[in-house]
């Protein structure tokens, strides 16, 4: 068993948690800055676009493995079954690299082919970005993996702050090297953090892996189970990435080389602070919960549940506080023109208040085997979110896009999580009468 895995939350590593979700929103924040202030309008909503694709498109290029890994890892430790955990890594790796292969050649010769067709080059930097594709997801495995093994600071130290510094300095060094700072060049960097984090992260892996793994004989025998398991999860991230990234696609369509795609990316950069908040504190929690579960822990289940939700419910309140009284003096530091998104910036902070607060609950409930219920209220949440996008995102711009984020995200995380307390109360049931 890994020495370094434990089931007992603890202070410090919480406050590590909230410290490195700070350091990675101020330097991606300052770096959006920099970026809004020295790119025109039509390279910044490149810029947007091409990361939001891509994002969405890494989502899909997992396949659903990273997140599954946080419970199959989870488990062969606590049952110390060494090859099959050996054979989950080296399918996993495989599976997702080949994937991303698959999918930037797919994107790609399209997106060159429509652009040909178009005689147009305005989104010529989601081509060059696609390019990282492969490198960008298997670095969203290997944090999950990292994570599991053991060394969850040190996965949050290279994906929280070493990939957004990186980025950063590359950014403020183009004009040393005397390169024009464009969308372009802009993804370039981008691109090239995330390969010097994979570098790091490899080797982070192979260091925290139990001792000897690299040495023993992978049984893969299960291989289609593991991705009949894992593509459900793919599937909810990938619908929760359309919630969150979609609406900026959206306003490109509607409002092509306007203000407005710039506001509404920027508002929802500014709402990722409680969000990023919200994925580390599951990194950290919910390997812990798949164990107490494996060992039908009730009283620790609810220790765990209560000492995240006080964690969460404090950010929560200080966020939604600093939005509420300087959401407007935030926003004009990107430019005067980007300040006039504060409707839609305080809308949307209230979606990802909710969307953090219960966003262990999907989880909890797929891991128990609720998939087809969580995949499908997810997916009904983002094919509503695009529909009133398109009616609301015509109508009111950016506000109205924040509001078909905020509504749907809304209904859909309370739901979630009544189902998966009155779930857990039932199973608590079950157990104290066997």
């Amino acid at each position: 068993m890994n020495p370094n895995f434990s089931i007992h939350p603890n202070n410090f590593n919480s406050l590590m948690l909230f410290g490195l979700s700070l350091v990675n929103y101020a330097l991606l924040y300052w770096a959006n800055i920099l970026l809004a202030r020295h790119l025109t309008i039509d390279a910044f909503d490149d810029f947007s676009v091409a990361t939001s694709v891509i994002a969405l498109l890494s989502t899909l290029a997992t396949l659903g493995l990273e997140k599954y890994a946080l419970r199959q890892i989870a488990l062969c430790i606590e049952r110390e079954n060494w090859p099959r955990l050996r054979g989950f890594w080296v399918f996993s790796l495989r599976t997702i690299l080949l994937f991303s292969l698959f999918l930037m050649g797919l994107l790609s010769v399209g997106l060159e082919a429509f652009l040909a067709w178009q005689n147009a080059d305005l989104h010529i930097a989601i081509v060059i970005y696609a390019g990282f594709l492969p490198v960008i997801a298997l670095c969203l495995f290997l944090i999950e993996v990292i994570t599991v093994f053991g060394a969850q600071i040190l996965s949050l130290v290279l994906y929280r702050f070493f990939l957004p510094a990186v980025f950063l300095l590359l950014l403020l060094s183009l004009s040393d090297f005397q390169i024009e700072l464009t969308a372009v060049s802009a993804v370039l960097c981008f691109g090239t953090a995330w390969c010097l984090t994979l570098i790091l992260m490899i080797v982070t892996a192979r260091a925290a892996s139990p001792r000897g793994l690299h040495r023993i004989d992978a049984d893969l025998k299960r291989k289609s189970r593991w991705l009949k398991k894992s593509l459900p999860l793919m599937i909810s991230s990938l619908m929760m990435t359309m919630l969150t990234n979609g609406g900026t696609i959206i306003l490109e369509i509607l409002h092509p080389s306007e203000a407005v795609v710039g506001i509404y990316a920027i508002a929802m950069q500014t709402t990722a602070l409680i969000s990023l908040i919200g994925t580390s504190t599951n990194r950290y929690y919910l390997p812990m919960l798949v164990v107490l579960l494996e060992r039908r822990d009730q009283v620790g289940i609810k220790a765990l549940q209560v000492k995240r939700m006080r964690l969460i419910a404090a950010f929560v309140g200080a966020f939604l506080g600093i939005i509420g009284l300087w959401g407007q003096e935030i926003l004009y530091l990107f430019g005067a023109t980007f300040a006039s998104g504060y409707t839609a910036l305080l809308i949307s902070a209230i979606g990802a208040a909710f969307c953090t607060l219960f966003s262990d609950s999907p989880y909890y409930l797929q891991f128990m085997g609720r998939n087809r219920l969580v995949v499908g209220l997810i997916t009904l949440a983002a094919i509503g979110m695009i529909g009133l996008s398109f009616i609301f995102g015509f109508l009111y711009g950016a506000s109205g896009v924040a509001i078909a984020y905020t509504l749907p995200t809304i209904l859909l995380f309370a739901s979630l999580k009544w189902l998966a307390y009155r779930h857990m109360r039932k199973l608590f049931a079950v157990n104290a009468q066997a």
